[in-house]
């Protein structure tokens, strides 16, 4: 399951969604897949089937697709964009 980071605000517009990460304050724009994507993770937490629902309209490779989706997934949570609130974060030992 995952949601955007407390720090992450969006919006949608007329051109798709517009992200404000407010530690940074940079703005980022989503084009129209990767705003489907966004909503479908802050809708569902998920993007399941959603590869299919991009790809077979336009006649691409739904499985291409499913790796650009993933991979642009992994990045946002690598940038802090989208945490997994179920996932209990690491213990640190620290050594005296």
């Amino acid at each position: 399951m995952l949601t955007p980071a407390a720090h992450i605000h969006h919006t949608t517009d007329e051109h798709g969604i517009v992200l404000l990460d407010i530690r940074t304050e940079k703005w980022a724009m989503l084009g129209p897949d990767a705003s489907r994507i966004w909503q479908a993770i802050v809708v569902n937490g998920i993007t399941a089937g959603l590869a299919d629902q991009l790809a077979i309209p336009t006649g691409r490779d739904p499985h291409a697709v499913l790796q650009g989706i993933d991979h642009l997934v992994d990045r946002w949570k690598r940038d802090g964009i989208l945490i997994d609130p179920t996932r209990t974060p690491r213990r640190r030992w620290w050594r005296r």
